[in-house]
């Protein structure tokens, strides 16, 4: 009995807290920016499921995504909330940047920040079920 009853405290122990998100179970989703466009063009996400969002520049330009209802919906991870002044993340030529967030059902529209740059394509949705 001592045996079970430690081995019942200890998985307890080793579990989330009560509705705490476990942000290390995050899928990777990559999310290309590019000259005028966004790839993918529809992104499509599960409510409730951790997501780490890759937001690779691959262009030589830089460039945004702003998706404020799509970020403000979510759950954020505390340290990322910071990075998204204004709901969208900058991502310099050639560069990267990561967001994990747990995404609320809807539908979003994503762009980049760059009035010129979102009216020649560079836009994408958002699909979350």
């Amino acid at each position: 009995m001592p045996r079970l009853l430690a081995a019942i405290a200890l998985s307890l122990a080793a579990a989330p807290a009560g509705g705490a998100t476990e942000w290390r179970q995050s899928r990777d989703v990559e999310i290309r920016l590019s000259s005028f466009d966004i790839q993918p063009g529809t992104i499509r996400l599960k409510a409730g499921e951790p997501v780490r969002l890759n937001l690779v520049n691959v262009s030589q330009g830089d460039h945004s995504f702003s998706a404020p209802d799509f970020f403000r919906a979510a759950e954020v991870r505390s340290r990322d909330q910071r990075k998204m002044a204004g709901g969208g993340i900058d991502v310099p030529a050639g560069e990267a940047r990561e967001l994990v967030l747990v995404p609320a059902p809807g539908r979003y529209s994503a762009r980049c920040g760059n009035f010129i740059h979102w009216i020649l394509g560079m836009r994408s949705e958002i699909i979350v079920e």
